[in-house]
């Protein structure tokens, strides 16, 4: 006999999943209730993970931060919908009896998951970067390289945050990296993103404007 999942978050965790979709409808098109209910279909199409285990009486950082066979087996089930699962699996991660860690849970959990899965993958990117950037500063040659090299223009602007968050690059390397992500959105084809670090460096681009070699 199958076990029946029961499927009910705790009455405390509501308010604060819904005051996170109220933050998050500020940065996109979605409403808050639209992307409250998003929440509650993915919790419901994925219930036999997201419910498999009663609820933890209180956060923890070190469970919410690490990643069982559970999780990696339920991430990996179905490649095409791999963003849904990781969104679940970072919810089910931050509630506990008591409430819903939200935004910083969620942030917590993201990067924890990236640090040791993710980075990995793309350290080869950035150390073909940084031996490019010795000799190249122009943001066109250097992507051109890069793409001939890796082909997921993607992973280069993944890899390519991910340098500017983890090792402060001098100013000169910076604002060529800055120009690369700005083509990736540009002339590759990439939706604009939220990434603080992407918009953050792409205004630094246009501030020092003239500094970087001319595509010309």
């Amino acid at each position: 006999m199958v076990k029946r999942v029961k499927r009910r978050i705790p009455k405390k965790v509501v308010d604060e999943l819904i005051h996170m979709c109220e933050q998050e409808s500020k940065y996109g098109e979605k409403s808050a209730a639209e992307i409250f209910r998003g929440y509650l279909g993915l919790m419901d199409k994925y219930a036999y993970y997201f419910f498999s285990k009663p609820w933890p009486k209180e956060y923890c950082f070190e469970d919410a931060t690490t990643f069982t066979d559970e999780d990696r087996d339920f991430l990996s089930e179905n490649g095409e919908d791999y963003g849904d699962r990781f969104v679940v699996m970072c919810l089910k991660k931050n509630i506990f009896l008591e409430g819903f860690l939200g935004v910083f849970g969620m942030f917590w959990t993201r990067q924890a998951h990236f640090k040791q899965f993710v980075r990995p993958e793309l350290q080869p990117i950035v150390e073909v970067f940084k031996s490019f950037a010795e000799k190249d500063k122009n943001p066109r040659s250097v992507l051109s390289r890069l793409k001939e090299r890796f082909v997921d223009v993607y992973a280069i602007h993944l890899s390519l945050v991910d340098l500017l968050d983890y090792e402060y690059p001098g100013k000169e390397d910076a604002l060529l990296i800055a120009g690369i992500l700005e083509l990736t959105h540009t002339e590759e084809g990439l939706l604009p993103c939220n990434d603080y670090l992407c918009r953050n460096q792409i205004e630094r681009l246009h501030e020092d404007e003239g500094k970087l070699p001319s595509d010309k």
